[in-house]
């Protein structure tokens, strides 16, 4: 874990993309944002957010890595003042998020529903690969009621 001098935390993991692991990440996910003021008071957030880290981490474990064989996934969660951002990289295969059907409601939903869940919470949803040999998806979250970037310098004088 790191924090830096303008009160971002960056904690970063490095993980199996396998089912076995959803869990105990799920937990710390959700353990550590609950530490922040600004999600404290929201359990319903909370549960949000954590749900979207997990359908996410679950994609690339069912979609990237197909096979038996599970590839390893970076995932990066980084707090600061204005943001919640998880990144997440693997190695599998790539695909277009764009594709992806939006989930038929009236019948059976087979696919699409994680990656659609997840722009129902996120407010960003940013995926792209890298020379088709590193997936970079980075799922990101305003924080209610934050300052945003530069406006103290620009409206008081101060840096």
């Amino acid at each position: 874990m790191t924090q830096s001098m303008e009160n971002e935390l960056t904690v970063r993991i490095e993980a199996p993309a396998e089912t076995i692991m959803v869990t105990p990440l799920d937990l710390f996910v959700r353990d550590l944002i609950q530490q922040f003021p600004a999600f404290s008071k929201s359990e319903g957030l909370v549960d949000m957010l954590e749900l979207a880290f997990h359908e996410a981490f679950t994609n690339i474990g069912n979609h990237a890595y197909r096979s038996e064989l599970k590839g390893r996934v970076t995932v990066q969660i980084r707090v600061s003042l204005q943001q919640l951002e998880f990144r997440f990289e693997d190695n599998g295969e790539s695909f277009d998020p764009e594709k992806v059907p939006t989930p038929n409601f009236e019948g059976p939903c087979e696919e699409g529903l994680g990656i659609w869940l997840i722009r129902q919470i996120m407010d960003k949803y940013l995926y792209h690969s890298e020379n088709g040999s590193k997936n970079v998806l980075r799922l990101i979250k305003d924080i209610p009621g934050s300052i945003p970037d530069g406006i103290l310098s620009r409206d008081h004088g101060t840096k």
